[in-house]
């Protein structure tokens, strides 16, 4: 017999009590027309309302007069946020207005938090939600109880009566903020009005508190509510049109929570650090992390003038951005927001900061989305001498993709003019390099700090926020040779009227060695082959296109070729194709060579937009529409772009590092009934670099590996800078012992005379130095040194310097290079590459998680499959198994992919368990089908006892004979589990000799395991 669904509500009512909400009473069967309860709402308002003087209790009628009549939830949710701005005509005394607050955030204690149990509210049919919380007489929140353990009533049930709810009683939900779903899952979803009885889908969310735990009752801590509300609930329009809202999910919160933390302490002066990285994977929302941020800034700091720049090094992410603020509703920043279209707009803004100030009268607030090249040192040189820099301290830059365009000249600029700002970085890859880190750009690893807060792709696969990626991995199965005499034949036509044709000669072994794997795929034979596999492959790839595909080439005219074969092949195998079914979207430049000019003009001419409208209309329909449903791309794309719709990518393009799992993390957006992302790997060698990739990641969250990387890879900036400038001054007097004049006046005679033969002389003097040696030596750290401290804002003054120093660098390899005729590989590579056939490509590998592929696997001098991805895969797929066994399996597995991850364990070791775990699991999965529910209950008893507990028992008699009674109850009592308890001790007697430790196991046991079975 299932536990009473009244056992959940008392548990609710419990912890509702705890968290301070008081219970409502009087109310209970009264159906609610006005949704609010105005005594509540009327005495509440008078209260918090204090700095209403004269005529208070008109504006309290009108305000709520107001609330109630409203029929929009866009405008209600801005009269939560912001109260109601009410004016009163007075005639003589004209008008007068004044704000009415509905919620007091900085005074939690002047609010109400009450809930009612089962509350009857008016519809088109009444509802009944199991609890209704209210703020000051408001709906705020609903929860719907399902029973914990039940075959039929889970959280998916209470899922769609909240979306019947929305639909029967609309008006409620234009208050009710979001819902709880308390059940065998505890969730929460956004709410809102369906007067269209649209058919939504709504993913519901986990909620986890401040140390990743999973706790629901964390979200209804009444400040928690209260932030919430204010600070990260949005109406908005997805990119299709339709309303929709936003709530925040457990890690952004946390993420822009911790964010905040940093800015506050900074400005308050607690603390110097004003920078912050937030590492999360792709498709966890770092978008709206940054515009939650940028309003919990505009909100809290607003009576200090703050200044927002949201930052990106991309169009297409300036155009995502900009359409998300504009469909966004309820930001209080949107007031003065604005998009930065020139270097000259960026410049007012700039000289409008500075000018406020030095001057109180002027107030300069605002939130400004602006591209990081307008920070162009060239255009902004003559205003940059006279204007300096912005003292200002409330100045928060919000910068996307922060691993990209972080290390040169527009960043340094940007450090320079906003030398006090604080700096908070977004991304999903960062990258340490020698000239490029983004750790040490925005965070602070030399104390040990390398992110504010981080989510890799395993948390967000667990959590469901992106999908696990199966992989793979195609080839072509041989290559057809070319000759010698070939080479020599492609050598004679190519340069038949060059007068040093003589001295080509080039051997095969030669060529081999020059051709790159990124060179194969550039043939046209390749991409034909791999056109043809994708036309054999796409519709059970993409489940007869219900999900979409994208093709990544080599280069642009690889994308070009591709649209050229895959429109051949796929009108051979789908009757009803047509070109428009596959589109090319890649950057068209000046000056283009012929095969992508002519495509340009052929495409501006057939569908009568110029190129970038076409590639802003394929991009925005593939997303919304039917066609295109192949999308060809090169490096558009490959980042930032989000289409749920997209499930397979096939790669034919050379890619590693962070730009590899970027590209990859295109198909893992979550989308209804799309259970994995697919790629297609047809280079057949990216998945040791993925794999690589993820491993290099992982290292990050390794205190002792982190503590080694930080003593041994990261020196302060600030110290690098100190040491290239007591370098570059030594350096100049090596340059003037050596040359005879000072460093600074040949650079400026140079400039005067732009005289050549006067460099050469003096690069041949440096050349003949018996201090060459250490000349040469200096000169490589000074550059090397320049390049390390990335974008530094002292920098921004030795730029020239540093050109310099590259020249004479440059001066000194061309003039010690012996001269001799330069043989033109790359021509001959290029023909050479046109002669080479491609047999069929074939799968050599997949992820399918079977235990005979893995014992395949084992046998292979290369493991073409990333073991990674197989157990996230496994993980996924048994996390919502109830079962012990199922439970066992599942931390098995999870210890597994620690010991992988960590490297404590070898990958053939790692195999080995996950074949034994599938195989367990097979076996189980057989067994299961043919059990009772007593005998199922021993046999995970004996499973655990010997798996867990190392007990070797056979048979539990006593146990075995009561679950067996059990089974033909109608009504399961909490004694009869107590009683299962007593002779489960006596069975383990023998077993178990420590007499505490037995009543533990069988308390447990009973617990964990018989009771899930049985109710």
């Amino acid at each position: 017999m299932p536990i009473p669904e009244i056992y959940v509500h008392n548990d609710i009512e419990e912890n509702l009590n705890k968290l301070g909400w008081k219970e409502l009473e009087g109310y209970e069967g009264e159906a609610f027309s006005n949704y609010i309860i105005k005594p509540i709402l009327e005495e509440q308002l008078k209260i918090i309302n204090d700095h209403i003087g004269e005529y208070k209790d008109e504006f309290i009628e009108k305000a709520i007069n107001k609330l109630i009549n409203e029929p929009k939830p866009e405008e209600i949710l801005d009269y939560i946020k912001n109260g109601i701005l009410i004016t009163l005509d007075k005639g003589r005394k004209g008008q007068v207005s004044n704000r009415v607050k509905l919620i007091d955030y900085k005074n939690i204690e002047k609010n109400i938090f009450n809930y009612a149990h089962e509350l009857k509210f008016k519809g088109n049919d009444n509802i009944i939600p199991d609890f209704t919380l209210f703020i000051n007489g408001i709906p705020i929140i609903i929860i719907e109880a399902k029973r914990e353990f039940s075959e039929k009533e889970t959280y998916e049930e209470a899922i769609n009566q909240i979306n019947r709810y929305e639909r029967e009683a609309p008006k409620l939900f234009n208050y009710v903020q979001f819902a709880i779903v308390y059940g065998d899952e505890k969730l929460y979803i956004p709410t809102y009005p369906n007067e269209e009885k649209e058919d939504r889908f709504k993913k519901p969310y986990k909620w986890k508190n401040e140390k990743k735990e999973e706790d629901i009752w964390d979200l209804l801590k009444r400040e928690r509510v209260l932030d919430t509300i204010k600070n990260f609930i949005f109406f908005s329009k997805d990119r299709a049109g339709r309303k929709t809202k936003i709530i925040p999910r457990y890690m952004q919160y946390w993420a822009v929570k911790k964010a905040y933390e940093r800015i506050t302490n900074y400005l308050n002066n607690k603390d110097y650090k004003n920078r912050g990285l937030v590492w999360h994977w792709q498709g966890s929302g770092k978008t709206f992390e940054i515009l939650y941020l940028a309003e919990l800034f505009y909100n809290e700091f607003k009576n200090k003038d703050p200044i927002v720049f949201i930052m990106v090094d991309r169009r297409e992410l300036e155009t995502q951005f900009n359409d998300d603020i504009i469909a966004l509703q309820n930001a209080n920043f949107k007031d003065c927001f604005k998009k930065i279209n020139s270097v000259e707009e960026l410049k007012g803004v700039l000289e409008d900061i500075k000018e406020s100030e030095n001057n109180p009268n002027i107030s300069e607030k605002g939130v400004y989305l602006v591209m990081m090249h307008k920070f162009d040192k060239n255009k902004l040189k003559d205003f940059i001498e006279s204007f300096g820099s912005i003292d200002k301290k409330e100045i928060l830059i919000l910068r996307d993709e922060a691993h990209r365009t972080e290390s040169g000249k527009f960043a340094t600029l940007r450090n320079k003019i906003l030398k006090n700002a604080i700096a908070i970085g977004f991304t999903g890859t960062p990258v340490h390099k020698k000239d490029m880190s983004t750790f040490k750009e925005y965070a602070y690893p030399q104390e040990g700090e390398f992110y504010l807060d981080r989510f890799f792709i395993e948390e967000s696969i667990k959590e469901g926020f992106t999908l696990p990626l199966i992989w793979r991995v195609v080839k072509p199965e041989d290559i057809k040779d070319i000759s010698e005499e070939e080479i020599k034949n492609i050598i004679e036509k190519l340069f038949v009227d060059e007068e040093d044709a003589d001295k080509i000669v080039v051997s095969k072994k030669e060529i081999a060695e020059k051709i790159k794997l990124s060179d194969l795929l550039k043939s046209e034979s390749s991409i034909k082959e791999a056109s043809k596999y994708i036309a054999e492959h796409i519709l059970e790839d993409t489940e007869n296109f219900k999900f979409k595909a994208m093709v990544v080439a080599q280069d642009r005219k690889s994308c070009i070729l591709f649209k050229k074969y895959l429109d051949e092949y796929l009108k051979e195998k789908i009757k009803n194709y047509n070109e428009n079914w596959t589109q090319v979207v890649i950057t068209y430049i000046h000056n283009d060579d012929v095969e992508i000019e002519n495509y340009k003009k052929e495409i501006e001419k057939k569908y009568g937009k110029n190129v970038d409208e076409l590639n802003k209309k394929w991009t925005e329909d593939f997303i919304n529409k039917e066609n295109p449903k192949i999308l060809i791309v090169n490096k558009k794309l490959l980042t930032g772009f989000d289409a749920p719709i997209l499930k397979t990518i096939y790669i034919h393009q050379f890619l590693k590092d962070y730009l590899l799992l970027q590209a990859s993390a295109r198909a893992n957006r979550p989308a209804k009934n799309k259970k994995y992302g697919l790629i297609v790997d047809l280079t057949g060698i990216l998945i040791e670099n993925y794999k690589k990739a993820i491993e290099n990641y992982n290292l990050y969250r390794d205190e002792a590996i982190n503590k080694d990387i930080l003593n041994n890879l990261f020196v302060e900036t600030s110290k690098i800078w100190e040491s290239f400038l007591t370098k570059l001054n030594e350096f100049k007097e090596l340059f003037k012992l050596i040359v005879g004049i000072e460093f600074d006046d040949f650079i400026v005679n140079l400039k005067k005379q732009k005289n050549s033969k006067e460099f050469k002389k003096i690069i041949s003097k440096i050349i003949l130095s018996d201090k060459f040696d250490y000349f040469y030596a200096k000169l490589r750290e000074l550059i090397q040194l320049f390049e390390a401290v990335g974008a530094y804002g002292e920098k921004l003054n030795y730029y020239e310097t540093y050109e310099w120093l590259k020249i004479i660098s440059a001066g000194i390899n061309k003039q010690m290079r012996p001269k001799s005729y330069k043989i033109p590989y790359n021509q001959i590579k290029k023909e050479v590459i046109k002669y080479l056939e491609f047999d069929t490509y074939a799968d050599i590998a997949s992820t399918s998680i079977n235990p005979q592929l893995l014992e395949n696997l084992k046998n292979k001098d290369e493991i073409n499959v990333i073991v990674a991805d197989m157990i996230y895969y496994a993980l996924d797929t048994l996390q919502n198994k109830k079962e012990p066994i199922y439970r066992m399996i599942y931390d098995r597995i999870n210890e597994l992919k620690n010991a992988y991850i960590s490297k404590t364990k070898k990958n053939e070791y790692v195999i080995n368990e996950l074949i034994n775990c599938l195989n367990a699991l097979k076996t189980y999965e057989e067994e299961e089908k043919t059990l009772s529910k007593s005998e199922k209950a021993i046999k995970n008893m004996l499973f655990y006892l010997k798996n867990v507990e190392n007990c070797n028992i056979k048979k539990l008699p006593l146990t075995e004979k009561t679950l067996k009674n059990l089974e033909d109850k109608k009504l399961i009592k909490p004694s009869d589990f107590d009683k299962i308890k007593k002779f489960l001790f006596v069975d383990l007697k023998n077993a178990i000799k420590e007499t505490e430790k037995r009543r533990k196991v069988s308390n447990k046991i009973v617990e964990e395991i018989i009771k899930p079975i049985f109710i």
